[in-house]
């Protein structure tokens, strides 16, 4: 049994979301619901990549058009991870990402999520830490607008992160947006060695100055960045279920968790997307303990890891 409470530090808020909610707001609004929803919106099994897996992740979000959804949305994601027993959680989203699928201003969308935070929190005891995402799909030149919409409203958020084409966009394209946000005293994570190798993470870490990696999991394939990681406590955002679906790992038994864990890397277990995983993060944990081969330490280690790592609880 975990002695200590359970912190999700990396849940995006897109992947959160209920179907059943999407598929009310939907059909209150008239939009045309998709065929088989469930099979669209969530992952039973290992797929073919990273893009069908997002695809899944992404696919909801043009159903919910209206800042109230949103707002509906974000209170219901928070109050879920609530149930699930949780000590805090961090939720990321990207409010370009919504423009992109809803048309409302990036900002509307922060300020319908914060609302949405603030309601389910008028109810229920739980810290919630707000992460803004940069997309990297739209390079260098958009990662200055992208923050300048999350400094508009540099309060609700904790820290910043950068999403997406992992292989295609380099780490170091983003460096000014991050020293920008530095500079304005938010915490710093991004997605790296999830999609791409070692040579990704290296770059988040040398380039970016991250404090955390979201998956980081490729990571195990290089003792050096192993290494350097342990030595900087560097803590990985790892997601088991999400890892096995998406094929950065081969299966649940030769994920590459152990190995980082051997190596003293600060590992944290996190569901990535409750909703498109279709998982708990108490239910991660014993994918771990179960299936992932970790023996009790090691489980409590990874809770102690998460409390220690948190944006919105250090």
């Amino acid at each position: 049994m975990i002695t200590v409470p359970l912190v999700d530090l990396h849940r995006h808020l897109e992947g959160a979301m209920r179907t059943s909610t999407v598929l009310d707001i939907a059909r209150r609004a008239g939009h045309p619901l998709p065929d088989a929803p469930r099979e669209r919106f969530v992952a039973t099994s290992r797929l073919a990549g990273l893009l069908p897996y997002l695809d899944r992740v992404d696919a909801p979000a043009e159903l919910v058009r209206t800042a109230e959804g949103w707002t509906r949305v974000a209170r219901e994601v928070v109050l879920d991870a609530y149930d699930d027993g949780l000590r805090a959680v961090e939720l990321r989203f990207s409010p370009w990402f919504v423009q992109s699928r809803t048309e409302l201003a990036p900002e509307a969308v922060i300020d319908a999520v914060v609302e949405g935070v603030a309601q389910a929190q008028e109810l229920v005891d739980l810290p919630v830490g707000l992460i803004g995402i940069m997309l990297r799909d739209l390079g260098p030149d958009g990662a200055l607008p992208q923050l300048a919409s999350i400094l508009s409203r540099r309060d609700a958020f904790v820290a910043i992160d950068i999403a997406g084409n992992e292989a295609g966009y380099p780490a170091g394209d983003f460096a000014p947006a991050y020293a920008k946000a530095h500079e304005a005293g938010l915490r710093l994570t991004a997605h790296a060695g999830e999609a791409a190798g070692p040579a990704s993470v290296w770059a988040a870490v040398r380039e970016l100055g991250v404090e955390r990696v979201g998956h980081g999991v490729r990571a195990a394939e290089d003792p050096r960045l192993m290494e350097h990681l342990a030595e900087h406590r560097i803590a990985l955002e790892v997601a088991i279920t999400s890892n096995v679906q998406s094929g950065a790992a081969a299966s649940f038994a030769e994920h590459p968790v152990r190995t980082l864990l051997r190596h003293g890397v600060q590992v944290t277990l996190n569901t990535d997307n409750p909703r498109a995983s279709n998982v708990t993060l108490s239910h991660e944990y014993d994918v771990a303990a179960t299936r992932a081969g970790l023996t009790a330490d090691d489980v409590e280690t990874i809770a102690r890891n998460a409390v220690e790592a948190s944006f919105v609880l250090g």
